[in-house]
């Protein structure tokens, strides 16, 4: 395996370099006036920059180390900048966080103990200078920097040392298929680690998985059949992609991003909100639904929610995020910083993070500034959030006392300049700092500090691909590679960090596209792993599946597919599905323990008696005919767990049913209660 995992990854990269190179010249050309420009900054780097920061700064900022997630070994690299944005302005280089970083006087005075000497900060300035836009056209430059250095590396060389497999991992070109990338990468850490990963699962096993993570149930006994009897070697790429395609999916994966934005609890804090099916009713699932349906860039969805100024009628459900957390400004930035750009804000509310220092008490109120100005309102349109032109200005105070302006400003992204009044100035809310009022709808304001927030901060902002594709890893792997999902800060390292990297930026690359993403992650070898796992492995190497809880959705769906239930529209109305909600809440959460309450429901509860009965279930109703209680038992295993009975399974199980053979009836729906009731049963694995 390890030869193997040596020589892929050297085939893969050496396969690429020529590509690489294509791209340099054809994909972003260097016209005549930019290419002296462009030698000169690969000439004066090597000689004038590297030394530099090599003495100074990549004890922190290596690959290897990636502190704030900014590394300065490449060109590349020092344009992606980490945690608090880019190291290089285009438009202003003299004011570069590079630089800024470098002053004495600097709040986050780097480096943390020393100081550059002032010829040192001189050249570094002097080389930025190169960067100005007008000189040379900053998608050129970057363009330049990320296909040379992976056509510059020399693959065989770091292959040769495994430690170094994620750093190559970050440098190859975009456009390599996705599930290959992932493959290789957590090869690379398998073989670094001495970890021999499980066996890829059976058919069966594959196909009970991709069904729960794809639409949110099990297969039916007919498509497992269909399935498994398949000899096409395509197969499992082709059911991948036709469950890709489904309602069904577009609705699972609803009711997932649902669950995981809003909460459960219909009497829950303000973002659980959903009295009398509110979600339903503003047409917030159906926003959801529509938009994976119509398979919509995952930044445009962002956009349309935290914008919430809904232009098409399918897009009206979209304000409900907002305006079901009821003007809790705080509760708001709280949840848009989770859900959006995967880090958890709110330590910072009282000082700056203690642990994560790019997060500071100005991101918090900050990102609250953005929202403190709108306000619920209800419009012949239906709910809506209103915006004013003016207030908003407030003071925060950290634990030591110091007052702060709370400023328009957020994680990598840079200060969004507003006109600010004195204290003692009194500003009057006019109709001029409105834009034209259109019918039914709120007014605008024409500096609108939500426009400015979905327009300077969340656009290219690399933490809401970063944050989208750990989520989906998460979904589909049981763990993200970011553990938990939604800490996306320093003090939680990517287990891959190239990977995450690399993933992040095809998934951009893709223009957000979730369902290649969730395609390539089902494809990989890596997710078609036997759930075995090896004894003592981290889960974070994903050598193994990790078992998973179903939603609540998904077991319960399950439990109607697997019984055959009579009228299934009845099993699926308003009240039941709440119940088993609530019940069952768990959804990419870092630990799932059972409770008394799931307990006795799932043992005493009036659904599901009726469920598991010969009344309404179809599959209950076929064994009983089955006289063999062999063959019974082994026909009831295929159709509720989808597999044939182990030997013990079979002969405990055929003793129960012969021991009760005075009351067939009952014996036989209550082993199927045991099954679907089973652990086994209520994980993905």
């Amino acid at each position: 395996m390890a030869i193997f995992a040596a020589a892929y990854l050297a085939a893969l990269c050496t396969s690429h370099v020529a590509k690489a190179q294509e791209l340099t010249t054809t994909d972003a050309p260097v016209d005549s006036k930019s290419k002296p420009v462009v030698e000169k900054i690969i000439a004066t780097w090597e000689r004038d920059v590297l030394p530099i920061l090599n003495k100074h700064c990549l004890e922190c900022h290596s690959a290897k180390e990636h502190s704030g997630k900014l590394e300065l070994e490449s060109i590349s690299s020092l344009l992606r900048g980490g945690l608090s944005g880019s190291a290089v302005d285009h438009e202003k280089p003299a004011a570069s966080l590079l630089l800024e970083v470098l002053d004495p006087k600097a709040k986050k005075h780097m480096p943390p103990e020393g100081q550059l000497t002032g010829d040192e900060i001189a050249q570094l300035s002097s080389w930025l200078q190169n960067f100005q836009s007008d000189t040379l056209p900053a998608d050129v430059v970057a363009s330049q920097w990320k296909t040379t250095d992976a056509a510059t590396a020399n693959p065989l060389e770091q292959t040769a040392a495994p430690e170094e497999g994620d750093d190559i991992i970050r440098r190859l070109p975009l456009g390599l298929n996705p599930a290959h990338v992932i493959d290789v990468a957590l090869e690379t850490g398998w073989r670094a680690n001495e970890i021999a990963p499980a066996k890829v699962a059976n058919d069966a096993s594959f196909a009970r998985r991709v069904y729960l993570d794809l639409i949110g149930r099990i297969p039916r006994d007919s498509e497992l059949n269909q399935f498994v009897d398949n000899p096409d070697s395509r197969k499992r790429e082709q059911l991948v992609d036709s469950l890709l395609g489904t309602d069904e999916h577009a609705i699972h994966l609803a009711e997932v991003l649902n669950a995981v934005f809003m909460g459960r609890n219909p009497a829950g804090r303000s973002g659980g909100r959903n009295k009398n099916g509110a979600r339903e009713k503003t047409g917030w699932m159906d926003f959801l639904t529509s938009a994976i349906q119509e398979n919509r860039p995952w930044n445009d969805v962002a956009r349309e929610i935290l914008l919430a100024r809904p232009t098409r009628p399918e897009d009206q459900g979209a304000v409900w995020y907002l305006y079901s957390r009821r003007d809790k400004h705080q509760d708001i930035a709280e949840a848009v910083s989770k859900d959006f750009f995967g880090v958890r804000i709110d330590c910072a509310q009282c000082h700056d993070h203690p642990l994560s220092s790019e997060i500071e008490q100005a991101h918090y109120w900050g990102l609250v500034a953005f929202f403190n100005r709108s306000k619920n309102v209800d419009t012949p349109n239906g709910p809506r959030i209103a915006e004013s032109a003016i207030g908003g200005f407030s003071e925060f105070t950290n634990i030591g006392g110091k007052s702060s302006e709370n400023k328009l400003v957020y994680l990598r992204a840079k200060p969004i300049e507003e006109a600010r009044p004195s204290k003692d100035e009194k500003v009057e809310d006019r109709d001029e700092l409105y834009l034209p009022a259109t019918d039914g709808e709120p007014k605008v304001p024409k500096f609108s500090r939500r426009q400015q927030f979905v327009d300077q901060v969340l656009d290219g902002n690399p933490l809401v691909a970063e944050a989208m594709v750990n989520r989906l890893w998460g979904w589909m792997f049981g763990r993200g590679l970011v553990h938990p999902v939604d800490a996306l800060d320093s003090f939680h390292p990517a287990s891959h960090p190239g990977l995450l990297d690399w993933l992040s930026r095809d998934f951009e690359h893709s223009n957000y596209n979730v369902r290649r993403l969730i395609r390539h992650l089902a494809l990989s070898r890596a997710y078609q792993l036997e759930s075995n796992a090896q004894a003592g492995s981290d889960p974070k190497w994903f050598a193994s599946a990790i078992a998973k809880p179903l939603t609540a959705e998904s077991l319960y769906r399950s439990m109607q597919v697997a019984l055959d239930v009579s009228n299934p529209d009845d099993w699926n109305a308003e009240p039941k599905r709440t119940q088993f909600a609530t019940l069952f809440p768990d959804v990419l959460t870092e630990e799932s323990l059972a409770n008394v309450s799931q307990g006795l429901w799932l043992t005493n509860s009036e659904p599901i008696r009726q469920m598991v009965s010969a009344k309404n279930s179809k599959v209950i109703q076929v064994v009983l005919q089955i006289e063999d209680p062999n063959h019974l038992v082994e026909r009831l295993f295929e159709l509720v767990m989808g597999r044939a009975p182990e030997e013990d399974e079979r002969t405990h199980c055929v003793k129960f049913l012969t021991s009760r053979a005075d009351n067939r009836q009952q014996a036989v729906e209550s082993l199927t209660w045991a099954l679907l009731t089973s652990a086994e049963f209520r994980f993905n694995h």
